[in-house]
């Protein structure tokens, strides 16, 4: 049986280091080239096990994050040795932690025989540098120099274990179905996508039906579609598309 998430992080909350290995954490900076810094207390490894610490308790303050690791540093010192952590040490980290579950993601958390994801979008605020506002723009209603910039999400996790196993990044002014094809190649024949009805579009579920996917989608509000049975076969050329969609998204 797979253990609910709150399970799972209140045993990792308790006992966060035994759960990172050092030597994992080791290999992976050696493996992205990061292999010069001081001999200290805050060293990658141990920033980056209070950098998660730090996220499964809420985002939690850095003045209180001393007191949930048991040792003694200034909050100043641990932003300075998170800010030296290069992007490419986390998301190898990621990759190798997709990679280790790969196993349990296939076998586990089956439904009707099917592996199921959930994909969805959100956004993040990023810090105002004149690279990230070019990068990713800020909100139209803000006056330049007033606003932040913002990074559009897209995330497809595992429903059986809740694993993130894609993380795509695009512009603010991005429509997520525009990206999510970008998630695609993570999914296999017979795999089932769920999401909201944002997601549901002929094209997109045509490209899911081409991989040989399922797709299971909230239909729009104005989309009208008929399942009653023995309905006469003669309906408006909305309804029978409808209807044609909801057919091709029911797994088999």
């Amino acid at each position: 049986m797979i253990p609910k998430v709150t399970t799972v992080l209140q045993r990792f909350k308790t006992e966060w280091a035994a759960q990172l290995q050092p030597e994992a954490s080791s290999a992976a900076c050696e493996a992205v080239g990061y292999t010069m810094w001081r001999d200290r207390l805050l060293n990658p490894v141990i920033t980056v096990q209070l950098f998660l610490l730090q996220i499964l308790h809420g985002h939690t303050a850095c003045r209180h994050l001393p007191h949930l690791a048991g040792f003694y540093c200034s909050a100043s010192a641990y932003c300075q040795a998170r800010a030296k952590l290069p992007v490419r040490l986390l998301e190898y980290l990621l990759e190798r932690l997709g990679q280790s579950v790969h196993s349990t993601v296939s076998e586990e958390g089956r439904w009707h025989g099917h592996r199921t994801f959930f994909v969805d979008g959100s956004g993040c605020s990023r810090p105002d540098t004149p690279v990230l506002q070019e990068e990713f723009g800020q909100p139209s209603e803000q006056r330049p120099g007033c606003g932040f910039p913002v990074v559009r999400l897209l995330a497809l996790f595992h429903a059986g274990t809740g694993l993130l196993t894609q993380l795509v990044r695009a512009p603010l002014l991005t429509h997520a179905l525009a990206q999510v094809q970008k998630v695609h190649p993570a999914l296999a024949p017979e795999d089932i996508l769920v999401a909201d009805r944002g997601w549901c579009s002929y094209a997109h579920i045509a490209l899911l039906i081409q991989g040989g996917m399922h797709a299971v989608f909230r239909v729009s509000a104005r989309q009208i579609v008929d399942f009653t049975p023995h309905r006469p076969c003669v309906m408006p050329a909305t309804r029978r598309s409808a209807t044609i969609i909801g057919r091709a998204r029911t797994p088999v």
